[in-house]
């Protein structure tokens, strides 16, 4: 065996340059497949991160019935029972509640439908990117006062700016009695999200419960929780507690279930590039193997004229292509690993492209992950070594006289 190892360590480079082209296709393959995973894996934390911490949060608490209809009537009475259940949850990092309706929104030029939500201004600090989103004037203060917060498109249509006064119309709880209030515009926002930089305003919480008549009432509690990955784990203790005949909670794979199936989507997509490669690859070195097979098809007579067995040609053809994979892995995981490293600091830029209804507002950063460097490229080996047996077979089964008259 010894011998079969050092003839293949030297034949591999009897033809160095279809050796070197065969090595680069397999590299380029596998620098190929490590780049795609590691894409495929920063966006899917992207399109994550963008949908959960732009403003819906990880996870939602309602009460049962309410997200099926967004009916200002189902609304968590006993709201200080949630809180103190939540602050007891270890799970959670931080949570804020929040009142949610439909409404009018009208200014001295003109008049729009809306989403009204009343937000805890400190806590949604924690949980969204409200604040982080205001490019003009000033983020709510949490008071009692009538500052609002609408989107740069909406105050393009209603024609107003900062300090501008607006007058909210909506529909109390319980009743439907309508509700007037005068606000006054303190800060503008853009998520550079059509629907949200159209149609939503948000308001103080202590005032939108004054104005639905809920008391300490709340539709929605967004959450955050320490571990992204706990939102998306069904067997979490959490769903269990919060979710009675009172509560509902959702994670935001129930919450935006088209991101879920997109994510799954998304790992059988990997898998098809990896079927699609490898198939290059076991192609490009079957046509090579068989090259360097046809040329020495005078040795290989030789070899079995004075006694080499079959088994020991087949095994050289097959170490011949183990060491060619071997130095493909090295070359692509290095090629690969540096252009995956590079793009996971700088970023591919597709910021303000919405994907599935979910806007894209930073690069995407490439993920690289241990399975890129061990499973992706012992995959690559064993399809090398897989591609070999045919050649091999064919070599081993060569009739010593047939052989060299071929070769002359």
């Amino acid at each position: 065996m010894e011998l079969i190892i050092r003839l293949a360590k030297r034949n591999i480079f009897r033809n160095t340059r279809r050796t070197l082209l065969t090595v680069a296709l397999i590299a380029s393959g596998l620098a190929a497949l490590i780049f795609t995973d590691a894409m495929v894996e920063g966006m899917s934390r992207a399109l994550v991160k963008n949908s959960t911490q732009t403003f819906m949060g990880e996870a939602q608490v309602h009460r049962p019935g309410f997200r099926a209809s967004n009916d200002v009537d189902l609304y968590i009475e006993d709201s200080q029972a949630l809180y103190k259940a939540l602050d007891a949850n270890s799970q959670l990092a931080s949570y804020s509640a929040r009142t949610l309706s439909g409404g009018m929104i009208s200014s001295s030029a003109n008049v729009s439908s809306a989403m009204i939500y009343g937000i805890d201004a400190e806590k949604e600090a924690a949980i969204s990117k409200i604040q982080q989103a205001v490019v003009e004037g000033s983020y709510l203060r949490g008071e009692k006062s009538t500052e609002l917060l609408l989107g740069y498109k909406m105050a393009e249509l209603l024609e107003v700016g900062l300090g501008d006064r607006l007058v909210l119309t909506l529909s109390q709880a319980k009743g439907g009695e309508l509700s007037q209030e005068l606000f006054r515009v303190s800060g503008i926002f853009r998520f550079n999200d059509r629907l949200m930089d159209q149609n939503l305003i948000f308001i103080n919480l202590s005032r939108s419960q004054q104005l639905l008549g809920i008391g300490e009432g709340v539709h929605e509690v967004a959450l955050k929780f320490h571990r992204l990955v706990d939102a998306s784990d069904p067997s979490l203790s959490f769903w269990r507690s919060f979710n009675t005949e009172h509560w509902e909670a959702l994670g935001w794979h129930q919450l935006m279930p088209q991101i879920s199936s997109i994510l799954e989507i998304s790992h059988y997509s990997t898998l098809i590039v990896a079927g699609i490669l490898f198939a290059l690859v076991a192609l490009g070195l079957i046509n090579s193997m068989f090259m360097s097979i046809y040329e020495r098809h005078y040795e290989f007579g030789v070899l079995l004229a004075i006694g080499t067995r079959p088994r020991q040609l087949f095994w050289q053809i097959l170490c011949e292509g183990f060491f060619i994979g071997l130095i493909s892995i090295v070359l692509g995981a290095v090629v690969g690993g540096l252009l995956s490293y590079w793009k996971s600091i700088t970023g591919i830029d597709y910021t303000d492209m919405e994907f599935s209804g979910v806007t894209l507002t930073e690069p995407i950063y490439l993920v690289m992950r241990v399975e890129q460097f061990t499973l992706l490229p012992l995959s690559v080996l064993l399809i090398t070594v897989l591609s070999c047996l045919y050649p091999a077979a064919h070599a081993a089964k060569l009739e010593p006289s047939n052989a060299m008259r071929r070769a002359l």
